[in-house]
């Protein structure tokens, strides 16, 4: 990792932050975007070497604007790390249209929106990494449109996958489970207790790992695996199951 440009988002906090944290270590010349100001702030702080760019990834001008910074300001783009996304939790008819179109533009549409932009100037060797989640596998009751947002990136990575390939270019899709990060306690509506889930340190680090290895679906246990294999075979069973 060392020398290559990399784009990340939502590197403010939880899994990002640890990515970032991994980044630095590896001497990766990083673009760090987010929204919060006091936490970039930080990161000029702790991380002199890294580029803070605070920006709304709802906004497709603001999209633009940090491609057009790191390819100008940085010297490219190397790596593209989609983790940016947050949660929206609930019974779906009482959400508004509105914040369900928000969420997918981050969770989703940003990510397209960013990798779209990026590969023009991105060579052989490049990689477009994404932290997706467990739940593309198994929807749960009351997150179905965090579900859905995660589906959704995941079968458009798989298969803009193929579309690069012959460039040179890996996709690679990780797969967390539940991580002890503040998403629950950020996510719209009320979401019940939950257990307390891996360290984002651990998904950082498998990323990381990833994106040297060269590998494309990653995911964090045998468990996790076999879980994502028995959402398909066991379909609506298994989310009755697990909910």
């Amino acid at each position: 990792m060392e020398g290559k440009v990399v784009l990340l988002t939502g590197a403010t906090g939880g899994i990002g932050w640890e990515i970032l944290r991994l980044l630095v270590k590896e001497r990766a010349k990083v673009v760090a975007v987010g929204r919060d100001e006091g936490r970039l702030r930080e990161i000029s702080e702790i991380f002199p070497t890294v580029k803070p760019v605070q920006a709304d990834l709802r906004d497709e001008r603001q999209r633009a604007e940090i491609v057009s910074m790191a390819v100008e300001g940085v010297g490219g783009v190397d790596v593209l790390i989609n983790n940016a996304g947050y949660g929206m939790y609930g019974d779906f008819r009482g959400m508004g249209l509105e914040d369900m179109k928000a969420l997918f533009e981050v969770n989703f549409w940003s990510a397209v929106d960013l990798t779209r932009k990026v590969l023009p100037f991105m060579g052989e060797g490049g990689v477009i990494a994404n932290v997706v989640s467990m739940i593309a596998f198994v929807p749960l009751k009351y997150w179905a449109v965090y579900a859905a947002s995660k589906s959704a990136m995941r079968s458009f990575f798989m298969a803009i996958r193929e579309e690069v390939r012959g460039e040179g270019i890996r996709v690679i899709n990780v797969y967390p489970p539940v991580v002890n990060t503040p998403f629950f306690d950020k996510a719209k509506g009320v979401p019940p207790t939950r257990r307390k889930g891996v360290p984002p340190e651990r998904v950082a680090k498998v990323l990381i790992d990833a994106i040297k290895k060269g590998r494309q679906e990653v995911f964090l246990s045998f468990w996790d695996a076999l879980l994502a294999h028995l959402g398909f075979l066991l379909g609506p069973l298994s989310v009755r199951l697990i909910t």
